[in-house]
């Protein structure tokens, strides 16, 4: 292996980090978008002092938390079977790491260097059989609930323990049902060729919208997620986790964050093209990479300058409040409305000079015709922070459905994903394998 390939290599493998990245993000969305449905303010009061104050519009609240779990003792119950005990946690976490090894990032990286034309995977581990790994790590995450609610030694966390197997098997089976329609129409396990698929065809949600559905009602389940949260219960038993704490809980914490993020990056991957740039194929991105890079600049930059004018009238309106933080409330407001105003306006400026500054060419190596390095790199990050941008839509249909819906029963639960997603995705299957049928007979 070159040096080159083993330098993509390395920066392939920092991707497994993303879904954890972007757990302060997630549990920032979560609070903030709890306040917003419940009609509050959300956390709000944690500064910064070394920066004027700043509170972050609360985001400053998760380095508290953070630091919270990282200095709480360590407690091991007295009749708990320890070493099961203090593994439990690690298994979810080590799973929301090996997961993203699977997934397609972005296209395959083609350059020339060297006087060599070099094709680098946009996976990690671009396996055949990709979709049936993933289930299988997915399946593997349940025993890190079940053993750490049978090693506690507490009977309520046992029953949350039991409670989650229990959905955990009944919801994987319609998960994979739902997947199956897809893998008759692409015909390939392979998550790199689904988005190639989608890519050349159409977005999975038009072709398959019910097992779409499907799909992410099991995933919502799977994750344990309200109103699914039957393995919790607060009001019955609190769940497989009643006797953790410190940062053997923050694991588990941490745990379902990360997979949120994976299952939101399936949800686009499966069904909304993963990577692709909609209206554009990869050629296509590298092809007008200076409009497209244009355009995801403009999208920032009016973004900011949305925020800014957002940020003035909230002032104006907490102004006239009678709050104790007015003071501090209005300065941090101008502090930031000036960053996001600066922002918006430099991202603006910059889209402008993409537009006319950014021009791909391509030289013939071997009768074929490759694109610059950087151009792939380029289209590579794009293709990058489409699929971010997805994922992002559906981290936050988590969060709404938590904070809009009451929890289930566990009898309604069972009978959802027995009685009722299971048929429907049994009745779909055949439909699909049916026309599947019939266009190949056709053809």
């Amino acid at each position: 292996m070159s040096a080159i390939e083993w330098a993509f290599t390395i920066g392939k493998l920092l991707l497994v980090f993303v879904p954890l990245a972007m757990i302060p993000i997630m549990i920032f969305m979560e609070r903030k978008g709890a306040s917003l449905i419940q009609d509050r303010v959300g956390p709000n009061r944690v500064s910064v002092p070394l920066f004027g104050g700043l509170r972050l519009f609360g985001f400053v609240h998760n380095v508290t938390d953070g630091i919270k779990l990282f200095t709480k003792e360590l407690i091991v119950p007295k009749f708990a079977h320890k070493w099961y005990y203090i593994v439990a946690p690690m298994i979810p976490f080590a799973i929301a790491v090996m997961t993203p090894g699977l997934l397609p990032w972005c296209a395959p990286i083609v350059f020339e260097w060297g006087g060599h034309v070099y094709r680098i995977s946009g996976q990690i581990l671009d396996a055949d059989a990709g979709i049936l790994v993933v289930f299988a790590l997915s399946g593997l995450s349940v025993y890190g609930t079940v053993l750490g609610a049978w090693s506690s030694n507490s009977k309520y966390a046992l029953l949350g323990g039991v409670r989650a197997s229990a959905m955990m098997v009944s919801y994987e089976v319609s998960m994979g049902l739902s997947l199956l329609g897809m893998f008759l129409l692409v015909g390939s396990f392979s998550l790199s060729d689904i988005v190639a698929w989608q890519s050349s065809h159409a977005w999975g949600v038009l072709v398959q919208p019910i097992p779409f559905v499907i799909y992410v009602i099991s995933l919502i389940a799977e994750t344990g997620r309200a109103p699914f949260d039957v393995a919790e219960g607060e009001p019955e038993i609190l769940g497989h986790h009643l006797e953790y704490s410190g940062m053997r809980f923050g694991l588990f914490y941490m745990g379902e964050y990360a997979h949120i993020v994976i299952n939101s990056m399936l949800i686009a991957t499966m069904f909304l093209g993963g990577f692709d740039v909609p209206f554009l194929h990869t050629e296509g991105v590298k092809e007008h990479l200076g409009l497209v890079i244009a355009a995801i600049l403009g999208v920032f930059g009016a973004t900011a300058l949305g925020l800014m004018l957002l940020l003035r009238r909230w002032a104006r309106l907490y102004a006239k409040t009678n709050s104790t933080d007015k003071v501090a409330h209005a300065r941090e407001y101008a502090v930031l409305g000036a960053l996001f105003g600066g922002a918006g306006v430099g991202l603006l400026v910059a889209a402008v000079a993409s537009a006319f500054l950014i021009k791909t060419s391509t030289t013939l190596v071997g009768g074929e015709a490759i694109y610059p390095l950087w151009t792939s790199l380029l289209t590579a990050f794009v293709q990058f922070g489409v699929l971010l941008a997805k994922a992002l839509v559906f981290c936050w249909v988590w969060v709404w459905v938590r904070w809009s819906l009451p929890r289930f029963r566990y009898d309604q639960v069972m009978s959802l994903g027995w009685k009722i997603l299971l048929n429907v995705a049994l009745v779909n299957l055949l439909i699909t394998a049916i026309v599947a049928k019939l266009l190949q007979g056709g053809r």
